[in-house]
């Protein structure tokens, strides 16, 4: 996902507009609110992946975002069964309250992006803290939450895919101040500790980092 987020980017499908947005929904009353600086984040994958690409330095919501593949072999078929992260699990990254749940914009077909759609079908994520989590690009049909909801840390959330503006099967996820993208500045995730390259670690990961997520 390159350029700057777009958060509404309303699409007509079979004459419905998909799209839940944010606002006006509490908390539930099982669901802390916690202070600044104080929740740590799992990545929100299972298994073993790979940072395909890191947006650290842009001067926007996706100053701390990174793109996350399977670590395996990228295919060059035009077909999204063929890559290895479509339809892999996508997991809540630490305890929230859903804001936003887009479904129903179609999956690209790999190497064609969609123009006019940045995140496709996506979620965000209200933790309670002034921070909010957003996961862009799953597969149509398969957001298994919606607006309101209260999610554990690792909740599926749905299938990775490539929807929005992708050009292949791939996770985008960030932290931000504000659930409107378009408006919000990036947080650099705390993390849990996590397996990267093959020893364990709490920091920033880099492109071309071998993650383990449990």
């Amino acid at each position: 996902m390159l350029p700057r987020s777009s958060f509404f980017a309303p699409l007509l499908i079979a004459g419905s507009l998909l799209i839940s947005a944010c606002g006006g929904s509490a908390p539930p009353p099982n669901m802390p609110r916690y202070a600044p600086g104080t929740v740590l984040y799992r990545l929100p994958v299972v298994g073993k992946w790979r940072v395909y690409r890191t947006h650290y330095g842009a001067n926007n919501d996706q100053a701390y975002a990174l793109d996350l593949v399977i670590d395996d072999d990228m295919p060059r078929s035009q077909r999204n069964e063929d890559h290895p992260s479509y339809n892999q699990p996508i997991v809540a990254d630490a305890p929230g309250v859903v804001v936003v749940a887009v479904d129903g914009v179609p999956d690209n077909v790999p190497g064609r992006a969609n123009k006019y759609d940045m995140h496709g079908n996506f979620v965000v994520l209200d933790h309670q803290n002034g921070e909010y989590s957003l996961f862009a690009h799953f597969i149509p049909g398969t957001v298994r939450v919606r607006k309101g909801m209260f999610v554990p840390a690792g909740t599926e959330l749905g299938r990775c895919g490539n929807s929005g503006h992708s050009f292949a099967p791939h996770l985008h996820w960030q932290i931000m101040t504000d659930a409107d993208a378009s408006s919000a500045r990036g947080v650099p995730p705390r993390y849990t500790p996590y397996e990267r390259n093959g020893a364990m670690s709490v920091e920033l990961p880099q492109k071309g980092d071998r993650l383990l997520a449990k």
